[in-house]
C-alpha cells in the first residue's frame, strides 16, 4: 500500500511525528528579547522526541518581559497536541495589556478545559517582569514552584513562588490569584518542570531538588546561559545514560547588578507580596 510518496503506514507515521517535532521546535522561543538589567536563558530536552513541556517568553510594551512555563500531564503525541494548544492560548498575554494575570489565567483555563480530555490537565506559571521597577507579577497554576534565590551577604536565600491557584483544564471554572515579588540586583529566578528533578540513575535514585539547587549555586557567578547548560549537563551526568522518562525544561534569569535603581513594593499596585 502506498500513501502519497510513502510506501507504508509506518513511513507515514514517522513523517507525521517528524512534522510534529518541527512544529514544537518552532513554538519554542528562537530569540531572546533584550530586557534592561536582566540576563536570562533557557533550554529544554524532550524525553521522547515530542514534549509535554511548554515554555515561552516575549517582549511586552514598556520593555516588560512575558514568561510562561507549563507541563501537560501525559507524554507523546497527545501531550504534544495539548502543549500546542496551550502555547496558542498563552500567547494571548502579548495582547493582554489591561487585565490582570489572574484574569488571563482564568481565561486560558476555561478555553483549555474545552480541548482537554477528562484524564489530562496542565500546570502553568505565568509572569510579567517589569525591569523599571524590578517587579515580577505572577500566577502559579499548580506548577512546580519557581525559586527566587535572593542574594545576601551570606550567600543565597531561597524563596519558593508557591501555587496561587489549581492546575488548568481539570475544572470547568477556577479562580487564580496574582502575586508580586520585588527583585534586587544579584537575585536569581529559576523556573523549571518536574522532569528535571525526577531525572533518575541506574539505581532508580532521583536527582532531586537539593541537587538542582546545589548545581545552580556551584556556578551562580556565571552568565545565565552557562548556568543552564551546566545544570542540564550535570543532571544528564547523574543519569549516567539511563533513559529519560520525562521532559526537562529550565529557565533562569539573573538581575544584573550595575546601573539599576531600587524600588520597593510600596511603589506597586496593591497585590499580595512575597517576601
Amino acid at each position: 500500500m502506498t500513501i502519497g510518496n510513502f510506501e507504508n503506514g509506518a513511513d507515514w507515521r514517522d513523517w507525521e511525528m517528524e512534522l510534529a517535532r518541527e512544529v514544537q521546535n518552532r513554538a519554542f522561543p528562537a530569540t531572546r528579547p533584550r530586557i534592561a538589567g536582566l540576563d536570562y536563558y533557557s533550554d529544554w530536552r524532550p524525553a521522547r522526541g515530542l514534549s509535554g513541556d511548554y515554555l515561552d517568553y516575549f517582549e511586552l510594551p514598556e520593555g516588560n518581559l512575558g514568561l510562561a512555563i507549563g507541563d501537560v500531564a501525559g507524554k507523546g503525541l497527545a501531550a504534544a497536541l495539548l502543549t500546542s494548544s496551550l502555547h496558542s492560548l498563552a500567547r494571548a498575554l502579548r495582547h493582554y495589556q489591561h487585565g490582570s494575570l489572574s484574569d488571563l489565567t482564568a481565561a486560558i483555563d476555561e478555553l483549555f478545559y474545552e480541548v482537554c480530555p477528562d484524564s489530562s490537565y496542565a500546570t502553568m506559571f505565568v509572569a510579567r517582569y517589569d525591569p523599571a521597577r524590578r517587579f515580577l507579577h505572577y500566577v502559579n497554576a499548580g506548577h512546580e514552584p519557581p525559586v527566587l534565590l535572593r542574594k545576601t551577604a551570606n550567600g543565597y536565600r531561597p524563596v519558593a513562588l508557591e501555587p496561587t491557584g489549581p492546575v488548568i483544564g481539570m475544572l470547568r471554572k477556577s479562580s487564580f490569584h496574582e502575586n508580586v515579588v520585588s527583585l534586587a540586583p544579584g537575585d536569581l529566578l529559576v523556573a523549571y518542570t518536574d522532569g528535571l528533578c525526577e531525572t533518575a540513575n541506574v539505581r532508580g535514585e532521583e536527582w532531586g531538588f537539593r541537587r538542582l539547587m546545589a548545581a545552580i549555586l556551584a556556578c551562580s557567578y556565571r552568565k545565565a546561559r552557562d548556568i543552564v547548560d551546566r545544570v542540564l549537563d550535570t543532571a544528564a551526568a547523574f543519569a549516567g545514560g539511563c533513559p529519560q522518562h520525562d521532559d526537562m525544561t529550565l529557565w533562569l534569569g539573573r538581575i544584573e547588578e550595575a546601573g539599576c535603581r531600587t524600588f520597593t513594593l510600596a511603589d506597586s499596585v496593591p497585590l499580595q507580596a512575597v517576601a
